[in-house]
């Protein structure tokens, strides 16, 4: 049955005690196991137990030991069963890896036979690729000379009507002039009306 004492809160007093054995023992080289049991000799109704929880849950964060404390037997032992234990598992994960090394290679050889294999192949992209610019430029080239000689048919086709239209016109002109139209009263009115509809296509 847990006495009055044990339950009740630890005073300031009571963790100086306790502070104080447990930085003694470290420094004398002796054990945390060993400094809650001295302590619980001076705190009476104190076990070396609720020293023991008291310095993990408490003070430990609060104090700056001297030394590390010195490792039990039993956390020893359960370090070397650890070891031993993860000996197997560290065991088959290299062996694992030293079957997975001879692929390595093997995968790193086909990547370098890929290799010359992809630079043909940019080469012969890029190659195609630069006989498409120049076929597009030769297009444009071809083009534009096409466009001017258009434009040009047409200032000539241009010309060629209005030679014509001033043609026709001198020839009326000059039908007036020779008096063509004095037999045939008819016929002056038709000049007349062509000189009209030339003057205006002229104009």
């Amino acid at each position: 049955m847990i006495s009055e004492k044990t339950r009740a809160r630890w005073t300031p007093g009571e963790d100086e005690t306790l502070v104080g054995v447990i930085r003694q023992h470290l420094e004398s080289g002796s054990s945390l196991t060993a400094a809650f049991a001295a302590a619980a000799e001076l705190l009476p109704g104190r076990s070396a137990a609720a020293c023991g929880f008291r310095w993990n849950t408490e003070l430990k964060n609060h104090y700056t030991l001297p030394v590390q404390p010195r490792r039990g037997r039993r956390q020893k032992r359960q370090e070397a069963a650890g070891n031993q234990a993860s000996a197997p598992a560290d065991s088959a994960a290299l062996t694992k890896g030293l079957a997975k090394t001879p692929q390595l290679p093997a995968a790193l050889s086909q990547l370098l036979d890929a290799v010359p294999k992809v630079q043909v192949l940019f080469a012969n992209l890029a190659q195609e690729l630069t006989s498409y610019r120049d076929r597009v430029k030769a297009v444009e080239k071809e083009n534009k000379a096409l466009r001017q000689r258009i434009a040009a048919l047409e200032a000539l086709s241009d010309a060629a009507a209005q030679s014509d239209l001033e043609t026709l016109y001198r020839l009326l002109q000059r039908a007036r002039q020779m008096n063509l139209t004095t037999h045939a009263p008819e016929g002056a009115v038709v000049y007349e009306r062509l000189d009209s509809e030339m003057n205006t296509n002229i104009g």
